[in-house]
């Protein structure tokens, strides 16, 4: 049965609102992907079902009128909702980043793909699926995380000169601290003179209540350090 023209402007306004909501908490959170992408793939998904259902439709409606070519005549409301998960999957791999080691974008990407998912719902009819899982994404997004936040280890880069001098202290510090290093990145810049700069990235494993700020302070007013500062690691944003 074909869809009357409140109920399809009902499906793309509820598409529209459903992404928008999950766009607006990405936005909170600084994401590039904010409201109007996520607004613009839940209603494109939308549309894209409902021209399924429609095509579907007008074929059944033909193959009644017209039993003789029925045989010719086949409609899977399916494969375009298919080549929509996999074509979302494109764009949300632009979302992700990654730098020095560090992945970034996951969730948002991963927010788009199911952003896309509430679009075809909506456009299936099935509201309280689309309504629902709106409300079990934002959970996830804004709560879980929170629950169960591990948030120990950390990645430093530090640029310094004086290597061996400067290795001795750092390992040295870390020690004192009960910092464990769980991998390190070198990199030495050499200059005509003979001098060489150095600067290293560590991801570090910190004790529980570790005041990094404080450690950052104490530790760059070393005399041979010329620059230190942390590197967000986090993998889920």
């Amino acid at each position: 049965m074909s869809i009357s023209q409140l109920e399809m402007f009902m499906r793309l306004l509820l598409a529209a609102s459903v992404g928008g909501i999950i766009g607006f908490e990405r936005e909170l959170k600084g994401r590039d992907a904010g409201v109007r992408t996520h607004t613009l793939v839940s209603l494109g998904a939308a549309i894209l079902t409902m021209t399924q259902l429609e095509a579907s439709s007008w074929l059944l409606e033909f193959a009644r009128n017209n039993p003789e070519l029925s045989h010719v005549l086949s409609s899977d409301i399916t494969r375009l909702t298919a080549q929509i998960v996999n074509g979302i999957g494109f764009l949300g791999a632009g979302t992700i980043i990654v730098s020095k080691r560090t992945v970034t974008g996951l969730t948002t990407a991963a927010s788009i793909w199911a952003v896309a998912s509430l679009g075809i719902a909506v456009g299936m009819g099935y509201y309280f699926m689309a309504i629902a899982s709106t409300f079990i994404m934002l959970i996830v997004l804004r709560i879980v995380k929170s629950l169960f936040k591990i948030d120990r280890t950390k990645q430093l880069e530090i640029k310094y000169k004086s290597r061996d001098e400067t290795l001795k202290f750092l390992n040295k510090s870390f020690k004192d601290n009960h910092i464990t290093i769980v991998s390190t990145d070198h990199s030495i810049t050499y200059f005509e003179d003979g001098s060489t700069i150095c600067e290293d990235l560590y991801t570090l494993h910190l004790p529980v209540n570790f005041n990094m700020m404080r450690y950052i302070s104490n530790v760059g007013t070393y005399k041979n350090i010329m620059k230190i500062n942390t590197i967000k690691t986090r993998f889920d944003n």
